[in-house]
């Protein structure tokens, strides 16, 4: 590294906005890691107003449920993977555990802490036997709680959406969805949900103000998109399928449907919505085997795998691998890439090895060839436009590229240009020859070679100076794909530049 980096890093940390600084936090950890202490901090906001007196609910029943929903979410999770000789995933089951605790009435009976064991260890096997080519059919905790409904012995209650917890449930929601970016399926069911329960009540004579706080703060619309309906292994995997189905959840909560004595719940609504999703998914199991692996300057690993089925994939878009391994670390055994690889031949993943690596990192560079990972999830809207006549601005930092690569090479004759941002020690000729028909601009100090016919934009992205190198800037669609530092300063530079819109694709948690 260059003397002057560290000051331009630190001059690049003071200058980051609340949302890059918020992204930074939330990406330490992994989803599964963040959803977990939302909802436990949730819970003990939740138990810290018991002890004032403000809940109606006596402090030891939300502690003996808390302890309880916990244990059945992690022993249950742990029993049926054993059983069905799967390493499970601790933090999911806890997950299922804590989003059970909100649902079913927190009391110190033998019904109630039997619904809520019951519901959660539903769940928990649904996980195992509700699959279908690595995907989950429906949430696992909204068919755990349909499950105890059939039976008549409780029903799920949602005594989380109180005003009273509105506060803890409205911040943990915000982080949870921004870190997932799921804006597309919170925000379409909260539009329709909100305003129906608002007519609903105001049509029974209720205040108009009086029946808007009253389905913001006492209806479970909420803590159901930000905490359920944002489960990526149950969404389908395009904006507009996301939308869809999440206004189909507002829409089923609002129908006065009745099947016999079990009438519409929002667990209901959110399994039926659940269903459809899937049908948008994969139609086959996604299995990839490992043919040979590179290894290229700056610690990049590019490892080509073989899909053993067709898989429906577009350039840019992600697919979450899953490397179940001893020792995962909190960063978990999935991991979301864009492969760097167009659509229909092998699957060129590309990732960089790091000082302090996750287990998944150290397990995926053990990997030997022959060896298989499972994947599932395909999703992602970070695509090229339609209009192959249309030109664009890539701007990419380190393997950020990768979505990049794959779209240079199922469109090669689409006028493109690259920004690709490199550090000390980058080796970038293992992208030369994806990258032969794109005019590429280099942001990297100089002592970092490059290769033939690229061209350099200095050591740091100023939008003058790509104003300069790029006179057509604002006639092209841009994109920006990389960590969320990189993609605020992409941001930042190309508004300069005059460039409209930009679409991003931010890389969390790596």
């Amino acid at each position: 590294m260059t003397a002057a980096a560290p000051a331009r890093e630190a001059r690049r940390q003071r200058r980051a906005g609340p949302g890059e600084l918020l992204d930074r936090l939330t990406g330490r950890v992994t989803m599964y890691r963040l959803v977990a202490l939302v909802l436990l901090a949730v819970a003990v906001a939740a138990i810290a107003e018991s002890l004032l007196g403000l809940l109606p609910f006596a402090p030891p029943g939300l502690v003996v449920a808390l302890v309880v929903a916990v244990a059945a979410g992690y022993g249950t999770n742990r029993l049926f993977g054993r059983i069905r000789r799967i390493h499970p995933h601790a933090e999911s089951g806890i997950i299922t555990g804590l989003l059970g605790f909100f649902l079913f009435l927190p009391l110190l009976t033998a019904q109630a802490v039997g619904a809520l064991a019951l519901a959660i260890a539903a769940a928990n096997l649904s996980k195992y036997l509700l699959v279908i080519r690595g995907r989950h059919v429906v949430n696992p905790i909204a068919i755990g709680a349909v499950v105890v409904l059939l039976t008549r012995l409780s029903g799920a209650t949602w005594w989380v959406a109180t005003p009273l917890l509105l506060p803890a449930v409205v911040v943990g929601g915000l982080l949870v969805v921004r870190r997932a970016g799921a804006w597309d399926l919170a925000l379409p069911m909260l539009v329709v949900a909100v305003p129906g329960y608002a007519v609903e009540l105001v049509a029974a004579g209720s205040a108009p103000t009086a029946a808007i706080w009253t389905s913001v703060a006492s209806y479970p619309s909420l803590f159901l998109t930000a905490f359920m309906l944002s489960e990526p292994l149950t969404a389908p995997p395009r904006r507009r399928q996301r939308v869809l189905v999440s206004a189909l959840v507002g829409v089923l909560t609002l129908l006065p449907l009745q099947v016999g004595p079990v009438g519409m719940t929002p667990e209901i609504a959110l399994v039926l919505a659940n269903v459809v999703a899937f049908a948008f998914g994969q139609r086959r199991r996604m299995r990839f085997v490992l043919d040979r692996r590179e290894v290229h300057g700056g610690g990049v690993d590019d490892l080509r795998f073989t899909s053993e089925a067709p898989l429906r994939i577009r350039a840019g878009q992600y697919v979450e691998l899953s490397l179940p391994h001893r020792g995962a670390d909190a960063r978990g055994v999935r991991r979301a890439f864009s492969p760097a690889s167009a659509p229909g031949g092998a699957v060129r993943i590309v990732t960089r090895r790091t000082e302090r690596p996750s287990s998944f990192k150290r397990a995926l560079a053990d990997l030997p060839a022959g060896a298989a990972v499972a994947g599932s999830v395909v999703a992602g809207d970070f695509l090229a436009p339609r209009d192959r006549a249309a030109r664009v601005l890539w701007l990419a930092s380190g393997v950020g590229v990768t979505p990049f690569l794959a779209m240079a090479e199922a469109e090669p004759q689409r006028d493109a240009v690259l920004v690709w941002r490199l550090r000390d020690g980058d080796d970038a000729s293992w992208a030369a020859a994806a990258l032969a028909r794109v005019r590429v601009l280099v942001v990297a100090p100089p002592t970092i070679p490059v290769p033939e016919g690229w061209e350099r934009l200095g050591d740091g992205l100023d939008g003058a100076a790509l104003t300069a190198a790029v006179p057509d800037l604002a006639e092209r669609r841009g994109y920006a794909a990389g960590s969320p530092s990189w993609v605020a300063a992409a941001r930042r530079a190309a508004r300069t530049a005059g460039l409209g819109r930009l679409r991003t694709d931010r890389f969390l948690g790596y």
